[in-house]
């Protein structure tokens, strides 16, 4: 190996002895606890409709813990990497970001918006389910009740949900994802990093010109210096918040399924047969 080979191999040893001694700040989340009935009728419409709610809950339950345990598990990572580029020089550093921490800086930083749109996903879905046995005729199986996958965003899991006793507490637990303190401290890093030039973490300066409306004016005028960079100690202290209102999601996610699977499960008999 040459010199640089030496340096990035010691390093990433120290990262692994730092991560083997970084304390999970928040307990990962649990799996195995959505427990429908296994044997289900499919010789009524009933049957077919808890067979759709069971599958797709336990599709949700896993998926978004998987999420949240992966976003958990990064940040940790990026926390011990942050103990092992601390006091290094510019060039070692930045020989460290590239190789392995800016990649995972991103991952990480897109997360929160990425798992609060799947539960929006999952809430819209399991919601519909529930609405077609609870609520019978009322509610119709079509795409003003429920949107194509595609098409599934916040305002069809509310419209979905909002019968639910459980929703209020789950909507108030997701408006804490992703809103307007995280994207400050994080300089809109989703927005930038999906539309515009990614903002960088740790080194380096990034869309060196800027076109500015100042309000009241007639004509824009042009900013010169660039965005400096995310610091990373900073990124891991808001991933980690994040990842305990995320832990808070999946609560009351919980919750709701709990109370739909209620209405589902606890009969066997059609009630429109």
């Amino acid at each position: 190996m040459d010199q640089e080979d030496d340096f990035l191999a010691s390093k990433y040893v120290e990262y692994r002895q730092a991560f083997n001694e970084t304390e999970a700040f928040t307990p990962f989340m649990p799996y195995g606890w959505f427990k429908p009935p296994q044997t289900i009728r499919l010789d009524s419409e009933l049957g077919l409709q808890q067979m759709a709610y069971r599958d797709l809950a336990d599709d949700a339950a896993r998926d978004l813990a998987n999420g949240i345990n992966h976003l958990i598990g990064l940040t940790m990572r990026l926390d011990a990497w942050g103990s092992v580029i601390d006091g290094l020089d510019v060039e070692q550093k930045n020989q460290l970001l590239h190789e392995f921490v800016q990649d995972l800086a991103a991952t990480a930083l897109l997360g929160p918006y990425t798992l609060k749109a799947r539960f929006f996903f999952a809430i819209a879905h399991l919601s519909h389910q529930a609405n077609r046995v609870s609520h019978r005729d009322e509610w119709t199986d079509d795409l003003a009740a429920l949107p194509e996958d595609w098409g599934i965003k916040e305002e069809a899991a509310v419209r979905a949900a909002k019968p639910w006793r459980s929703w209020k507490k789950l909507n108030r637990a997701l408006n804490t994802v992703d809103m307007g303190d995280y994207k400050t401290a994080t300089d809109d890093f989703r927005s930038k990093h999906t539309h515009r030039f990614t903002p960088r973490v740790e080194l380096g300066l990034s869309q060196s010109i800027k076109r500015i409306w100042a309000k009241g004016e007639k004509a824009p005028s042009y900013g010169i210096g660039g965005t400096p960079p995310l610091k990373l100690d900073a990124v891991v202290q808001e991933l980690k918040t994040q990842c305990l209102r995320l832990s808070a999601c999946y609560a009351e996610f919980q919750k709701l399924v709990a109370e739909q699977s209620e209405a589902l499960f606890t009969s066997t008999a059609d009630p429109r047969e």
